[in-house]
Parts: structure tokens; C-alpha cells; sequence
């Protein structure tokens, strides 16, 4: 298979490794630092600064596609001279045209880091945790002219453990994901694979806000908090206000215990919020 990857961070490194290693043809990859900065910045940033995604790229020896956007006439007509079979997409911040989708033999397929229809969106890594579910994945599924809606080609589950933050998941998702690149273009080659459709009444959308990395003892319970705090690290900081100020979360921890006096405590760099059966414990910055 003649593969382009559009991406960036783990997920493209994912991607590139998966394909090659399964003897398939990297013919092309565009990266996300070609949409966020015009030329001459990004000329200059590749020299004195470079992203992990360049230099990766670079060891690998990939031809890079020198294009603005993916739904640009220049990145379409450059489909089309590399005859690609198909691209392959982890993480990107366009939505694809159906003109440039309709291109490859075998279309665009995104690899999304949730069980879709579940967590639709940015930072299912963070999502999945602060959901409280039991169970992460990765969906490969075709593009279409809306969000993370297309038709699932593959997914692959595994646990979520309660040690895990949203990057350690992150870890684990791009590793699953690799593994599975193999077996989705040899299945793509072969035409074994049937697509399914979503069931949007299963279907979630999830929409960040940044109250939602506010702490408060209040409005959540403690496994709630928790699972937020863990979900959101190391990608931010959760915020707590204690006595009219604002602290950062590094850590925290759920002690299930039984305490006769509830309430918040501070320790050092510790804050303790105590409930009737547990205690949150908070590692302060």
C-alpha cells in the first residue's frame, strides 16, 4: 500500500512506524506545523527549534508534503502525482474536503483514540478518564464531511487502570494503534474488511470548557475530581481556590477511609479534602 500520514505528536510517530514496519509505503507525510505557521516561520523553526514530528520525520527518511492545508489544491495534486492508496490521518485540526477524501483509492481514514461512537472530539484521552469508563480504544474509520462520524473500519479496546492520567493513556492508545496499522491495510488490500456504520444513538460529543479545570469540592464527588485531575495531567494543571487563592494540582490521590470530621484541610504542599468514607489528597504545585 502506497500510504500518506496526516498528523501530529504520538499518534503520527504511530502511524509511520506502524505502516513501515509492516513493509508498506510511506510516500508522503504532512504535518500539523505546516497549517499553524506560514513558510518563512516554520523555515526558521525547523532550524533552531525543530518539533519532535520534524526530526522524527527526518530520521525516518519520509518525504515531506510542503502544503498549507490538506484541502489545499497544492496537497490534493500531490495525492494524485504519489498515487496513494490512502492516507492515514492521527490527529490534525481540519476537517477533510470531500474533494480531497474522494482522491485516494481507499479514501481517508482517521484514527481516533476512543470506542466511537463514544467521545466524539479533542482529548477523548482525558474524556474517557473523567467519564469514569472502564474500557479505552482506537477507531479507524473513514473521514467524511462531518466530525468522527464515518463508518468504522477497525476498533481495539483495553483497560483503563486506575493509575493512569490522560498522557499515560495517551502512551498506551498510540501503542495500540501502531500495532493495529498492520492489520488494517493488509485488510484494506485484501477487501476483507466490511464498514460499519455508527449508531448515533449511542453517540457522544464532548466540548471543553476551561471551567473544567477548576476543582470544586462542592460540585463534584470525590472519585468525580479525582478522575478529573488524573484525566487532565500532564496536558494542564487543574486550579483549586483555597482561602481566596488559586493553587495548581500536580497529584492526586483517593484514600478510602472513614473520617468523623469532614472538610479541607492544608498540610504543606498537601491539601486534604475529607468526605464520610474517603479523603482526596492533593499534591500541590
Amino acid at each position: 500500500m502506497r500510504v500518506i500520514i496526516a498528523g501530529y505528536d504520538k499518534m503520527l510517530a504511530a502511524l509511520i512506524t506502524g505502516a513501515l514496519d509492516s513493509n508498506h509505503q510511506v510516500i508522503g507525510v504532512i504535518r500539523i506545523d505546516r497549517v499553524k505557521y506560514n513558510s518563512f516561520t516554520l523555515f526558521l523553526k525547523d532550524i533552531f527549534a525543530p518539533s519532535k514530528d520534524f526530526s522524527y520525520i527526518k530520521s525516518k527518511n519520509i518525504a515531506e508534503i510542503k502544503a498549507r492545508s490538506v484541502n489545499s489544491k497544492k496537497f490534493r495534486k500531490k495525492i494524485a502525482e504519489l498515487k496513494a492508496d490512502v492516507i492515514l490521518v492521527g490527529s490534525w485540526s481540519e476537517k477533510f474536503s470531500i474533494e480531497t477524501i474522494e482522491i485516494p483509492k481507499y479514501g481517508v481514514i482517521n484514527c481516533h483514540p476512543s470506542l466511537l461512537p463514544k467521545h466524539r472530539g479533542a482529548n477523548p484521552y482525558f474524556w474517557q478518564i473523567y467519564s469514569n469508563d472502564k474500557k479505552a480504544g482506537v477507531t479507524f474509520h473513514y473521514m467524511d464531511e462531518k466530525l468522527d462520524t464515518g463508518e468504522i473500519l477497525m476498533q481495539g479496546s483495553f483497560d483503563i487502570m486506575p493509575y493512569m492520567t490522560g498522557g499515560t493513556l495517551k502512551t498506551k492508545t498510540c501503542k495500540v494503534a501502531e500495532i493495529m496499522v498492520a492489520e488494517l491495510l493488509s485488510d484494506l488490500e485484501e477487501n476483507l474488511i466490511i464498514p460499519v456504520k455508527q449508531d448515533e444513538a449511542q453517540a457522544t460529543y464532548d466540548r471543553w470548557n476551561n471551567d473544567l479545570r477548576v476543582i470544586d469540592f462542592c460540585a463534584e464527588s470525590p472519585i468525580a475530581l479525582h478522575n478529573k485531575i488524573r484525566g487532565l495531567r500532564p496536558f494542564l494543571y487543574p486550579i483549586v481556590n483555597y482561602k481566596g487563592m488559586q493553587r495548581k494540582i500536580k497529584h492526586s490521590e483517593l484514600i478510602f477511609e472513614e473520617n468523623k470530621i469532614t472538610g479541607v484541610t492544608k498540610e504543606g504542599k498537601y491539601l486534604y479534602s475529607k468526605y464520610k468514607d474517603c479523603t482526596l489528597k492533593l499534591t500541590l504545585c
